[in-house]
């Protein structure tokens, strides 16, 4: 069941991952700007979640969890687009989703969480592996700045302190009161971080900035929003109800699907997104999907 819920999450925010790479490459990014609107619509969808919690509580105990898991969401959120504001999202992404799994290993010894068993592990590396050179076919190959390392290291850091404190937050009270809560813990800490830095003028002004998008720009936002949205929520749950090492390395299964959509989005509605679908790139992918693939089935025997 977790494996079915995990690859629905990957589809759905691999849906949202390409319309940010449309949006993004469109329009300059404000890393506070668009952490902070990406925490408040959390926040907000959160909030709405409590209607269908019958046991919503105070949980107090579990607070310093919530705490740390939730502010670690925003400064992943955060760092993630300093990095892509300083290179390509379609370099910083790969690198981020490979460094993750790797670093919530460790964090699974270190807070007793279930571990992962020997052909499990090679899986992962599979998987990490597979999804990064996945990705970088087609694409330049430009040095990162050690600036721009230095937030990547940090979002794969913070995205994994998050889902291993998520996952002990799942293991100690319901899914839903705990997602909340981490949710608005995650708004709290972009609230406060940007009155700290003093990021309020960009955040105010943003409307005034976006007068100029389009019509189809904003359709394209809110059905990201919703696409990453429902992607997060069921990405949570999977982590919630399976081992957060695994699911977080099947993350990389999303690139698997940005080549199937890009692909068939280039060939039948290349007005919409085109990239180039010649047998040159495709033939390369096909070899690192079976590495990929080969990863899945290590995690699942």
């Amino acid at each position: 069941m977790w494996f079915t819920i995990a690859i629905i999450s990957f589809f759905l925010l691999a849906i949202a991952a390409i319309i940010d790479k449309f949006l993004l490459t469109k329009s300059r990014i404000v890393p506070i700007s668009y952490a902070f609107h990406i925490s408040v619509i959390g926040g907000v969808i959160s909030s709405l979640l409590i209607f269908f919690e019958k046991d919503f509580y105070f949980p107090k105990e579990h607070l310093s969890i919530l705490l740390i898991g939730g502010v670690s969401i925003y400064f992943a959120i955060y760092l993630l687009f300093k990095a892509v504001a300083k290179s390509e999202i379609s370099k910083v992404n790969p690198l981020i989703v490979s460094i993750t799994p790797l670093i919530i290993f460790v964090f699974s010894y270190l807070l007793s969480l279930k571990t992962v068993t020997f052909y499990q592990f090679i899986g992962i590396l599979l998987i990490v592996i597979g999804s990064y050179l996945l990705s970088q076919v087609g694409h330049a190959k430009t040095k990162i700045k050690p600036k721009v390392w230095l937030f990547i290291i940090g979002a794969g850091l913070m995205f994994a302190i998050s889902n291993s404190f998520n996952k002990l937050a799942y293991n100690e009270m319901s899914f839903l009161t705990a997602f909340i809560y981490l949710r608005w813990f995650s708004l709290l800490g972009a609230i406060i971080f940007t009155f700290i830095v003093g990021g309020w003028k960009k955040i105010i002004n943003l409307k005034e900035k976006d007068e100029s998008k389009t019509k189809q720009r904003w359709l394209a936002f809110a059905l990201g929003q919703v696409a990453g949205g429902l992607g997060i929520i069921l990405m949570q749950y999977a982590i919630a109800i399976a081992n957060v090492i695994l699911v977080t390395a099947l993350n990389g299964v999303q690139f698997l699907f940005i080549i199937v959509i890009v692909y068939l989005l280039s060939k039948f509605k290349p007005e919409i997104y085109r990239e180039n679908i010649s047998t040159r790139y495709i033939l390369p992918k096909l070899m690192y999907s079976i590495l990929l693939f080969l990863g899945i089935y290590l995690i699942l025997i």
